[in-house]
């Protein structure tokens, strides 16, 4: 009665490989599970898995026992590596993830889970768990500060903020960075106020900032002194490049001129009240995001008492 023996060229494997199984100890053999007489079987297992084989001898006698041999699957290695953006002057943590028993080697040298670096480019980890080996890569952007091409803003509150960067998502803000979101549109925005505006590419530094005076004529002012539409003020817009203002009579008399020292209009010319009317005016500016020039016209009613 021969005595049957089973070798595996290895006995852990990662999930995909293939081993090669070898019995000895008889002519031919009996596998279980698996086709064909011979000695040698090659097999590519996906979960760890025991193998048997009888061995039979010349005169056609079976081993009492068979041989076993067990060929370990080592879970496949996985990595939650991502690459990023960063702004000049950032770093960024690159994870390699962790799993059992794995080591690292980065394409930088590096032996740790995770590296810190701040130059673009395309980093690799090579991790081994002591069967398997696997190659990761990731890529880090630099990206630009942000441009604001243009912001529109309408009476009714509602802001649009126009920008552009070379890479990567942007997010916005109207309260100097206080809070922050994903669409450039904003509602409820304030008339005639200061508005601190700031747009970034998400998670780094790259970041503008500008501020913007939402400024809308109003269309009726009422010099009564009680505080309230008493009079139209300039100084939101007056420092802007190639400002001007000037409001005129339905004749086409020019009754206000914007000046340094009066950059507002309250209803008087030449230091007297003038006629309940409307008045024709023109107020243009370079707008501080687009560059342009701005231009708004319109008629506005002065009600005086008389």
């Amino acid at each position: 009665t021969p005595t049957a023996v089973l070798g595996a060229s290895r006995v852990k494997i990662c999930n995909g490989e293939s081993v090669t199984l070898t019995a000895s100890g008889g002519v031919t053999y009996q596998w279980s599970g698996m086709s064909g007489t011979g000695a040698v079987q090659t097999v590519s297992p996906s979960q760890t898995t025991t193998y048997s084989v009888y061995a039979i001898g010349a005169q056609g006698c079976k081993s009492l026992q068979p041989a076993t041999i067990t060929v370990e699957v080592v879970p496949a290695i996985t990595s939650s590596l991502k690459g990023g953006i960063i702004c000049i002057g950032d770093k960024i943590t690159l994870d390699a993830g962790v799993g059992p028993n794995y080591s690292y080697i980065w394409s930088n040298a590096a032996t740790t889970q995770t590296i810190s670096v701040g130059t673009p480019g395309i980093y690799t980890v090579t991790i081994t768990n002591g069967v398997c080996t696997k190659i990761f890569t990731a890529e880090v952007i630099q990206a630009t500060v942000p441009e604001i091409k243009n912001i529109n803003y309408n009476d009714n509150g509602t802001m649009i903020i126009t920008a552009t960067a070379t890479n990567g998502q942007m997010e916005y803000s109207v309260d100097n960075g206080i809070t922050w979101q994903d669409s450039n549109m904003f509602t409820n925005v304030p008339k005639n106020s200061l508005i601190s505006i700031r747009v970034r590419v998400k998670k780094t530094s790259c970041e503008t900032f500008i501020e913007y005076f939402t400024f809308v004529m109003q269309n009726v002012i009422t010099p009564n002194g009680d505080n309230l539409n008493d009079k139209i003020d300039f100084r939101g817009v007056s420092s802007y490049k190639d400002f001007k203002a000037s409001v005129f009579d339905r004749y086409g008399r020019e009754v206000y001129k914007a000046e340094k020292i009066r950059p507002y209009w309250d209803g008087y010319f030449q230091g007297k009240r003038l006629p309940t009317a409307s008045y024709w005016y023109q107020v243009t500016f370079e707008d501080p995001a687009s560059k342009q020039l701005t231009v708004k016209t319109g008629w506005i009613l002065l009600k005086n008492i008389e």
